[in-house]
């Protein structure tokens, strides 16, 4: 594809690349949807650049984490801890007077102090001793005493995970240890207001079995709520799950428990559609949430976004004392040898406690990312939109201006999508438009490459037989110099004939005349192509060439008079070399001047030629050889622009062809200056036409007799010395000539 303005001409080629984009948007989409999986893993890596390259949100400063870290191992002793620390930790929470507190640790089995002390009261009662005297002996179990710290503070919420996350009518429930697929009283929290629309509901994911905390716990805590995080398909945790149905329960996850304790119990209602989830509210806060009701997570920034406390500190009270007042506190493992560190968008060794941190923020802040079916449905409008788009360009433009239109659509999607993202939290997917205008815009310049490749191999062969392989690599690079039309060019323009070739044909074989013609056209053409000029046209024995376009060279006047004396030593050689040639005799004709220079013709044929006076001129010239005797005949502007000295001359005259009415000075070009060419009979001759300049008729007269005496056959002394008898010339010398007839 050529570079420059762009064209909006829809030729039949830009019809062609325009169909092939249009099949290579509709493969495109086939895929997508084949392998839809492709796409997906992209766009998360893709998203999580986009999200966290813009400039993060601050925490609120609501929520603080309590950290089970190596520092509260190295004073607390080995985890897990007795329950009766988590008791301690509780009553600690409650000093610092934290308004809700959520474990994201299980307590679904019993403390192993617990188990031995009931094995210990068990002998005891063996033995005799009295409930009071065992309970006196042993003193409170640690499950006992935990419980009891929950019911008096009051306000913890309880984390428990599902077995499984399957859809509806699942076979069997996941049978791990302590897994449960009964309903445990009280049962996990759940939305209070289920709102279905008509029709029947998309399933949602649902949960075989669930791991609730012991009965003591339970009973004692202010209600327990599930901690499960659920995975992309790159592994990378990016979203909550705000609903899990369980038992007709639409349960609700530990971070939205909280916010509804944190608003003083603000009512969580879930809506329904056939499509699946179609909202989740707290209070009259909207979450939003997709199809299966995840929300997106908007990380505040890497690991310790948040204030993190070691369980240490809090249980013996080294904070300041408003240090978690009225504050969500998570209690959860952040240990790296301790596990329950998960992938996210920030960081490949993250706690999952901050990850229900940041959602909780999010919740508070009100600041979402948003991402379900309806923006999906934007990116395919947007891939398609796109496709046809650079389609169109890529059929009408050229190179640059279809690179550049590349470059506008796929910048203006992406600062689309961005500002989406930026100003109303809507995660508008890039990777399938932008693959979509790219992979388009590729595969099109590709097919253009190699079309137009091969268009330019074409023509490349086809001028070959008129130009020189130096001129058609500039046309190649510029074909501007080829445009349809015309336009004015100053050119040297050349005629050559052979001399009685009509009569040499009518006593020729035709196949014979034919071969001739073929030698003496190869060579006087290798000739013009050698000077990089352009044959024109081929008129059976005449030859019509010119120089100056659509190239641009220095000097066409010399490179045409250079390539006239070197086809008329050419044809020395061949008079030389080949018998047939023996009496063949050429004249060629030159003129220099403005012509129109283009491609003429009409739509469906047309060729690169020259028009104008000058070619007239020219081939006037050509015709001219034959009344001088002369072999070679320029203008002498054209003699002047090659530069006089570097030639061996005779001047001619003035001379009034047919059908100009203008006098046209003109010169016999003998050869070349220092060639090997006896430059004597041009002196003389110039010493003649000298001494009839000025005025000496009869002196003029006798040297050119002189001349003639010499050079029988000479024409053009002839003609002067015919037109000296007639006393047919000016008054300061000049002849004129004039001809009728070419």
């Amino acid at each position: 594809m050529a570079s420059g303005k762009p064209t909006t001409v829809f030729h039949s080629a830009g019809l062609r690349t325009f169909v092939l984009g249009l099949l290579v948007v509709v493969a495109l989409f086939a895929l997508n949807a084949r392998y839809p999986q492709v796409v997906e893993m992209a766009e998360l890596k893709a998203s999580d650049l986009r999200m966290y390259a813009r400039p993060g949100r601050k925490p609120l400063g609501v929520v603080a984490i309590a950290a089970v870290d190596d520092k509260s191992i190295a004073e607390l002793g080995r985890w897990p801890w007795p329950r009766s620390t988590m008791g301690r930790l509780v009553d600690a929470l409650r000093d610092y007077r934290v308004k809700v507190v959520g474990f994201d640790i299980f307590f679904s089995e019993r403390d192993d102090d617990d188990i031995q002390r009931e094995q210990i009261a068990q002998r005891l009662r063996a033995e005799g001793l009295s409930p009071a005297a065992i309970a006196s002996t042993l003193g409170e179990g640690h499950d006992l005493r935990f419980a009891k710290a929950l019911r008096t503070q009051g306000m913890t919420v309880l984390g428990f995970p599902f077995a499984s996350h399957q859809f509806v009518n699942a076979e069997a429930a996941q049978q791990n240890a302590g897994y449960v697929t009964a309903l445990q009283t009280p049962p996990p929290l759940a939305y209070g207001m289920v709102l279905k629309a008509a029709g029947r509901p998309a399933p949602i994911l649902t949960a075989d079995a669930y791991l609730p905390p012991i009965q003591p716990l339970l009973q004692a805590a202010k209600g327990t709520a599930y901690v499960d995080i659920d995975s992309d398909a790159d592994g990378v945790m990016r979203s909550e799950l705000t609903v899990v149905h369980f038992h007709n329960r639409y349960c609700v996850p530990l971070f939205m428990a909280l916010v509804s304790e944190y608003r003083d119990q603000a009512p969580l209602s879930l809506g329904l559609g056939p499509a699946g989830v179609t909202s989740v509210a707290i209070g009259d806060e909207r979450v939003p949430v997709d199809e299966m009701g995840r929300m997106m997570v908007d990380f505040r920034g890497g690991e310790s976004a948040f204030p993190r406390y070691s369980v240490t500190d809090i249980v013996n009270h080294r904070l300041p004392a408003d240090a978690l007042a009225k504050k969500i506190v998570l209690v959860g493992v952040t240990g790296h040898g301790l596990g329950d560190r998960v992938v996210t968008p920030v960081g490949a060794d993250y706690p999952a406690v901050e990850i229900h941190a940041n959602a909780i923020d999010n919740v508070l802040q009100e600041t979402f990312v948003r991402r379900s079916e309806s923006s999906a449905g934007e990116e395919q409008v947007g891939a398609l939109v796109l496709g046809l788009a650079i389609s169109a360009a890529a059929a009408t433009l050229s190179a640059v201006w279809s690179f550049l239109m590349l470059l506008i659509l796929a910048g203006g999607y992406f600062l689309y999508a961005q500002a989406r993202l930026w100003l109303d939290g809507s995660l508008v997917g890039v990777v399938f438009p932008l693959a979509a205008v790219m992979l388009t815009y590729v595969l099109l310049a590709s097919f253009r490459y190699a079309t137009e490749g091969r268009e330019k191999r074409f023509i490349r062969h086809a001028f070959e037989h008129y130009l020189h392989p130096h001129v058609i690599a500039s046309l190649m690079d510029d074909p501007q110099g080829l445009r349809l039309g015309g336009e004015r060019r100053h050119l040297s323009i050349l005629f050559s004939d052979i001399m009685n070739f009509t009569s040499r044909a009518e006593r020729s074989e035709a196949e014979a005349l034919v071969a001739l013609l073929n030698t003496y056209t190869n060579a006087m053409a290798r000739l013009i192509f050698e000077s990089r000029g352009v044959l024109d046209k081929l008129m059976g024995d005449g030859i019509m060439a010119f120089w100056g376009a659509p190239e641009e060279i220095e000097n066409p006047s010399r490179k045409a008079i250079d390539c006239a004396l070197a086809m008329l030593d050419e044809l020395g050689r061949l008079r030389k070399d080949d018998p047939r040639f023996a009496d063949l005799d050429i004249g060629i004709g030159i003129a220099t001047g403005e012509v129109i220079v283009g491609n003429f013709g009409g739509d469906q044929h047309f060729e690169y030629s020259v028009i104008g006076d000058t070619v007239n001129l020219a081939s006037r010239l050509e015709g001219l050889t034959r009344r001088f005797g002369s072999h070679l005949i320029v203008t002498r502007r054209t003699l002047d622009e090659a530069g006089a000295a570097n030639y061996l001359v005779r001047e001619i005259g003035l001379v009034r062809v047919k059908g100009k009415e203008e006098l046209v000075p003109v010169v016999e070009v003998v050869g070349r200056a220092g060639d090997g060419v006896d430059p004597r009979r041009c002196e003389r001759y110039a010493e003649a036409l000298r001494i009839l300049r000025q005025g000496s008729a009869d002196s003029a007269r006798q040297a050119f007799s002189a001349l003639l005496a010499e050079n029988p056959d000479d024409k053009l002394i002839g003609l002067y010395l015919e037109k000296l008898a007639a006393g047919d010339h000016h008054a300061a010398g000049e002849m004129v000539f004039e001809f009728e007839t070419k």
